[in-house]
């Protein structure tokens, strides 16, 4: 996965379960990403006590904290409407990298949700906010391949008909 370049800036796209993890909008960001696009087919689930689907308000809260912690405007859409009994609620959202809410769509029916991006806003943010020309990329490779090496091993043990349930890869040291 990739940032890629357009008139409007450097662009990231990830499609549903991609944004529901952390590296991938981590991995656009490092690729210079200032805006991430994510696409979902979320399903309404749960109702809370304020008549408000769990799913929805978990979507928002992530797209909020990618665009604060990545300093990106995020800009979310989720497919919208019934099929074969399953709900999906709609509900576009754009962020700013304040992670200030912009834009919202509204819940259980088709609509455009037109919003002007401040593009000039990117950059004030992260004068303020240096995450990214700060982040410290040298420190994650070892550690991702330490992590990487211990889950390998992990695994080995854990399809290994011998092996008590990775207990080898434990007592291997390999974490």
């Amino acid at each position: 996965m990739r940032a890629f370049d357009t008139r409007f800036g450097r662009f990231g796209l990830l499609i549903c379960e991609d944004f529901w993890h952390a590296s991938p909008p981590y991995l656009l960001w490092l690729d210079g990403a200032d805006v991430l696009l994510l696409i979902s087919a979320t399903l309404g689930r749960g109702l809370n006590d304020q008549d408000r689907l769990e799913s929805a308000r978990w979507v928002e809260q992530i797209n909020q904290a990618y665009a604060s912690l990545f300093t990106t405007f995020v800009l979310h859409t989720n497919r919208v409407g019934l099929e074969d009994g399953l709900h999906f609620w709609g509900g576009a959202t754009t962020f700013n990298p304040d992670g200030r809410l912009l834009a919202r769509g509204p819940y259980h029916e088709e609509a455009l949700t037109p919003v002007d991006l401040d593009l000039a806003q990117l950059a004030r943010t992260r004068a303020r906010l240096p995450l990214l020309r700060d982040e410290r990329t040298s420190l994650m490779q070892p550690e991702l391949n330490r992590i990487l090496s211990w889950r390998a091993a992990l695994l080995r043990a854990m399809t290994d008909p011998a092996s008590r349930g990775g207990a080898q890869a434990e007592s291997a040291g390999v974490r």
